[in-house]
């Protein structure tokens, strides 16, 4: 039987038996009709007997499904686990190191920005020191707020208007034989 299809039917067996009255009777006729088109004997209700989990195929789908399942530390990690939770950690540090090197990189372009008599107002010196300040106080949130930023530049720049076309070039001949046919009128 197709797994799939297995573990549909026990799911439906489930909701089955959760339900009563018209419900309940709906369900167990919709059971009885897939297992009757799969060869199964109808076992009022009763949920089929599903492949056993080693049975199952195994992919990285059902690699997560069972550890979610599993919960947190209460088995022992599969063979294969601590490889893929090294590259995990590693990931982790490289995306940190990435996100602060950006941060910081961000940082540097805003202070370019800054005009170097920038009074206490202007708004890129404004805009510089609460940076700087956030960097002081959390680099932490500074990382977070970065891309938070970007993304709201991207999406400002992507509703702008398209800068206006630039006026058609006339040629000088076209310019001469204007002012020609001006003087002629005069």
């Amino acid at each position: 039987m197709n797994p799939v299809r297995s573990i549909f039917m026990e799911a439906l067996a489930r909701r089955a038996a959760a339900q009563t009255g018209q419900a309940r009777r709906l369900l167990d006729a919709r059971l009885a009709a897939l297992m009757a088109e799969c060869g199964l004997p109808n076992g009022a209700g009763e949920p089929p007997v599903a492949a056993a989990p080693a049975a199952r195929p195994q992919g990285a789908l059902g690699a997560l499904a069972r550890e979610l399942a599993r919960g947190h530390g209460e088995a022992a990690p599969p063979e294969g686990a601590a490889i893929e939770q090294r590259e995990l950690h590693t990931l982790q540090r490289f995306r940190a190191t990435w996100t602060r090197l950006s941060a910081e990189e961000r940082l540097r372009q805003a202070l370019a920005q800054v005009p170097p008599q920038a009074g206490p107002l202007n708004s890129h010196h404004l805009v510089h020191r609460a940076l700087v300040l956030m960097r002081e106080t959390s680099p932490e949130y500074l990382q977070r707020f970065v891309p938070y930023v970007d993304a709201l530049l991207a999406l400002d720049q992507m509703q702008a208007p398209p800068p206006p076309a630039p006026a058609p070039v006339r040629s000088r001949r076209a310019a001469a034989s204007r002012a020609a046919v001006r003087r002629s009128r005069s």
